[in-house]
């Protein structure tokens, strides 16, 4: 795929229903895409192997979800795992059952609904498009930074150190949220580190790239493929032979993240893996040796399941050589706010704005005091709906962080050093003997988060963290 094209050029549709194949294509063709549609998605696997090195590559994929055979999930982590730049588009109307969280863990770029407009259609293609340039303008993939300034997770850090010279395998431990695999990705980045050091020269990357993948998001069929790779031919969907990550992640590091969502069958046969540091392929009586370091994580009680039966024990004294378990924010508290300016800055960043976006004092005392029951994962979301929604161009203020961060008592507090803008608005609030109702917070949240976006309303639902559908329901509800 050439990365240095303004444009997607060639573009594969994959739909089983050809009168949707047919209106895309018509669309696609009439802006100046040049299009490929296939109403198998086994074909377009195949034809995906067969353009890998031939002169008419394509540049991006529009896939249905609900789909005979390989489905759109199955197929976006096929050709994700396998082509690793291509980006994807999961075309879907069935809300309830294809979250976005999910298509985006088996490899989409995006997600659209299938009755959206043309116009829905061609601004995700840019956007999507604009994800390609902007990791060839950075080179790699920006690689996740761990920020810590709390002495609990200097402790980490120190550990962490102490690991870069043997590839012991390590499990990773903590609430949803906490950073497990920004932690994974250290302990990885540390390693290399090491070996540059040992051999006085750069470490060749290919040969021990960082590979992840989450055990909960995969079909047990699929993570399984995944894992330990398949011979062509294997099971529907197979039509080319393919490394699994244990294989293709060379000497580097392999993260399985949730790793007590595998079912005792899998468990059998990664506790094989590990102890013989061998893998055989779905398909293939002949085992493949494998070198990786294989890092693992978990946000539940492993030593419960364990008792319960639910949990081999010999896989967890396997997994768990080294144990690290990682403090929920609420306990680090001195993280908080770098965390949160680190967030501010990669925002201002990506989106190429000018000057600087700051916290108040009074917001960022807020943040110190709230209980981020969702880790850092909240504090994300957080930053990027205030940066989003900030109501003056370089502060994001009490008032603009969600009120659920706010709260009763962090309002209180932060009108008494706000200054004069945030005082006056709360007297006038008192005088006017009226306090918004949560109703009115929402719709509130709404109305700026459309005029942000300009009255696009998928843009709106982004900004929101909500779908396109809940975001329609919301206004009509709302009569906005």
């Amino acid at each position: 795929m050439t990365l240095t094209k303004s444009t997607p050029d060639h573009v594969l549709i994959v739909d089983d229903q050809e009168y949707t194949l047919e209106s895309a294509r018509a669309v696609m063709e009439s802006v100046g895409y040049e299009v490929v549609t296939l109403s198998d998605s086994t074909k377009a696997l195949q034809l995906l192997h067969d353009f890998r090195e031939g002169q008419n590559p394509i540049d991006l994929v529009i896939t249905d979800l609900d789909m005979p055979r390989l489905n759109g999930e199955e197929l976006t982590a096929q050709i994700s795992s396998t082509f690793k730049d291509l980006p994807i588009i999961v075309y879907t109307g069935d809300d309830e059952r294809a979250s976005k969280k999910r298509l985006l863990e088996a490899g989409a770029w995006d997600y659209l609904e299938k009755q959206g407009s043309v116009e829905d259609l061609l601004c995700t293609i840019d956007k999507v498009w604009a994800q390609v340039l902007r990791r060839k303008t950075e080179g790699e993939k920006t690689t996740p930074k761990l920020i810590f300034r709390d002495e609990v997770m200097k402790e980490v850090i120190g550990t962490i150190r102490k690991l870069a010279p043997i590839p012991s395998p390590v499990l990773i431990q903590g609430e949803p949220g906490t950073g497990k695999e920004l932690v994974a990705h250290e302990i990885h980045l540390q390693r290399m580190i090491h070996l540059n050091d040992q051999v006085n020269e750069r470490v060749n990357q290919k040969e021990y790239p960082y590979l992840a993948v989450n055990c909960g998001a995969l079909s047990r069929t699929l993570l399984e493929s995944q894992l330990f790779g398949h011979k062509k031919g294997a099971f529907t969907g197979s039509v080319a032979d393919q490394d699994g990550l244990f294989v293709a992640a060379g000497k580097g590091t392999l993260f399985l993240d949730e790793i007590t969502e595998l079912d005792m069958d899998l468990q059998v046969k990664l506790l094989r893996a590990l102890q013989e540091k061998e893998v055989t392929p779905v398909g293939s009586n002949r085992p493949v040796p494998f070198h990786a370091r294989v890092i693992t994580a978990t946000n539940r009680p492993i030593q419960e399941l364990v008792q319960q039966g639910k949990f081999r024990e010999d896989l967890f004294y396997r997994i768990n050589v080294i144990n690290l378990d990682i403090p929920p924010l609420r306990d680090r508290r001195d993280d908080i706010v770098p965390i949160a300016k680190h967030f501010i800055d990669k925002l201002h960043q990506e989106y190429q704005l000018p000057g600087e976006r700051t916290l108040t004092p009074e917001a960022e005392k807020v943040l110190h005091q709230y209980h981020w029951p969702g880790n850092v994962r909240e504090l994300n979301n957080c930053i990027e709906r205030s940066f989003a929604l900030a109501g003056h161009p370089e502060l994001i203020r009490v008032d603009d962080l969600p009120p659920e961060v706010v709260g009763l008592q962090g309002f209180a507090e932060s009108c008494e050093t706000a200054g004069r803008a945030v005082v006056e608005r709360a007297v006038a609030v008192a005088a006017s003997d009226h306090f918004q109702t949560y109703d009115e917070v929402v719709a509130d949240h709404i109305r700026k988060a459309l005029s942000r976006s300009k009255g696009v309303k998928s843009r709106a639902a982004s900004l929101l963290s909500i779908d396109r559908n809940r975001l329609y329901r919301l206004m009509e509800k709302y009569e906005i």
